[in-house]
């Protein structure tokens, strides 16, 4: 009986119904995998950026989004001809491939083209495997899972956040910066197993053939589709204002004239602050939140949190102000921000999820990246200009979230033929 009832207890905590524990454990266990990976390479792009240095780090952004220009075609052609099994093997099998000829690159030094090729390389593989992720995962659940169980499955990647710092720690002095590439692609061809025990066939007829359509169809549903076009323009935004924060963070750390010791021990309690708020919304917060008062709200509350600590920024410019800042913004963006986001996804059809979600998601985001550090530097703002300017930023991503809560209903409810996606609006456990 004690058993049965602690069963029910965390089935009742995850949102878990009768026919979803399943998919619900492989796809928690697949975050965390993935972000375990990336995490024990986060240490590792910040190395690269010591090597290129902070004077050229708008380059490297500048770059990455070349990189993303170079990619998302690539995508969008792989994506055309795959099926969904066929895309994630050849992604995740690139992945770390690339990984793989990256330590054999660096080992023994590290030169300049190295860095930069690296620092890239990471910046661009974490977005396109994550957005790959989340796409298999809209794919795979309905709309009113989405809302209950996305939190959960987030919650997967930020425990996952917390290992791979702790394994990149404890094992950098053993196997060296180039054997931690090593490393974080044996957890994400691990994370691969676990995704594929979702993406079972058996949920949708479809998933069996490839998704068609033409290589850059993704850029052509984004701007055909409203729907798609606002979400786009909420990632934008939403970048843009968290480089100007990043920035601002940098410049403040250096001012403050901390020894490297001291920089990375505050980087890394940063990290931890906001890995381990972002787990307690995902897993106690978002679902309830997206259940309750729907995704709108979801979307908006954290940009809505944000107006006071800018506001008391510019009143008052601090670094602690800033770090406070970070954690807000970081954690609601993971906990909150992104589980509504990706649920989102779940009233459009199979091909822009699949093209569409990876272009705003990829080349997107790491434009909205580049604008932010362009702006960021032309506009040479003090901190309090900063603030001022972001404050608008964190406005328009309040009402962005709003109307995509509003439209997303409207959506969801529309009948086939009338405008609907032509996905069931229920709750069916279609993913196992």
């Amino acid at each position: 009986m004690r058993a049965a009832a602690w069963v029910e207890r965390c089935r009742r905590l995850a949102g878990c119904r009768v026919g979803e524990g399943r998919a619900l454990f492989w796809s928690f266990c697949g975050f965390f995998l993935l972000l375990a990976g990336y995490y024990v390479l986060r240490p590792v792009r910040e190395e690269m950026g010591v090597v290129i240095g902070p004077e050229n780090l708008q380059w490297a952004f500048s770059l990455t989004l070349g990189g993303m220009l170079a990619i998302v075609p690539l995508y969008g052609w792989a994506a055309a001809r795959l099926s969904r099994h066929g895309l994630l093997l050849t992604v995740f099998g690139c992945t770390t491939m690339v990984l793989a000829a990256f330590q054999a690159w660096i080992a023994g030094a590290v030169s300049l083209p190295a860095a930069l090729a690296l620092f890239v390389w990471i910046s661009v593989f974490n977005l396109v495997v994550v957005s790959l992720f989340w796409t298999v995962m809209a794919d795979s659940f309905e709309h009113g899972q989405a809302r209950r169980l996305f939190g959960m499955i987030a919650a997967g990647g930020s425990t996952g956040a917390l290992i791979g710092p702790t394994i990149t720690a404890l094992s950098v002095h053993a196997v060296g910066v180039d054997g931690l590439l090593l490393v974080a692609a044996a957890l994400i061809l691990s994370s691969l197993l676990c995704v594929l025990r979702v993406s079972d066939r058996k949920a949708h007829g479809s998933t069996g053939q490839p998704v068609g359509g033409s290589v850059l169809a993704g850029l052509a549903e984004v701007v055909g589709s409203p729907y798609l076009a606002m979400i786009a323009l909420l990632a934008i935004v939403q970048s843009v204002v968290g480089t100007f924060v990043y920035f601002e963070q940098a410049r403040l750390v250096k001012a403050a004239a901390l020894t490297a010791e001291s920089r990375t021990q505050l980087f890394a309690m940063l990290d931890l602050g906001v890995n381990l708020l972002a787990l307690a919304l995902q897993a106690l917060v978002a679902g309830r939140l997206m259940q309750r008062l729907g995704l709108g709200i979801t979307l908006a509350v954290v940009p809505l949190l944000l107006t006071l600590p800018l506001a008391a920024l510019a009143a008052l410019p601090a670094l602690a102000t800033v770090l406070c800042i970070q954690v807000i913004a970081r954690a609601g963006g993971h906990g909150l921000l992104r589980p509504a986001r990706e649920a989102l996804f779940t009233a459009v059809d199979r091909e822009p999820r699949y093209k569409a979600k990876n272009v705003i998601d990829t080349l997107l985001s790491r434009a909205g990246d580049a604008l932010g550090g362009w702006l960021y530097a032309i506009a040479g703002l003090a901190t309090t200009g900063v603030a001022l300017a972001a404050i608008p930023g964190v406005l328009t991503l309040a009402w962005l979230g709003l109307q995509l809560g509003s439209r997303y209903r409207r959506l969801v409810s529309a009948p086939i033929g009338d405008g609907g996606t032509g996905r069931p609006a229920g709750d069916s456990p279609t993913a196992g």
